[in-house]
């Protein structure tokens, strides 16, 4: 018989998945990321999208991830200043964890 060893090895304190979670943590991270699964969309749309952010926190939360390589934002060629955000490849990597998320909270809701 092999003697096992109780003696468990901590997580790396940089941890990929603590950073992920955190990341999905932040406040209206994961809704920006759900609506942008849809398709591209104005700053204005966002903000009818999520009831009740701040264009403030929507501002920080956008620029965040834009430096993260989640989001792209480009200005568009038109007479009134527009901005369209869209996922970036990264960025659409979440697609599959936000929809194992929804069907879980369809299961444990019922």
């Amino acid at each position: 018989m092999i003697a096992r060893s109780t003696r468990r090895t901590p997580p790396p304190e940089d941890c990929p998945l603590d950073l992920c979670l955190k990341f999905l943590a932040s406040a209206w991270t994961t809704r920006i990321l759900w609506f942008l699964h849809c398709g591209p969309r104005h700053f204005g749309d966002l903000r009818r999208d999520l009831r009740g952010i701040s264009a403030k926190v929507l501002t920080q939360r956008l620029r965040r991830m834009e430096e993260q390589g989640l989001i792209a934002r480009r200005k568009l060629p038109t007479r009134t200043a527009q901005v369209e955000y869209r996922l970036t490849a990264t960025g659409r990597e979440f697609k599959p964890v936000l929809d194992a998320m929804i069907r879980v909270a369809r299961r444990i809701r019922d």
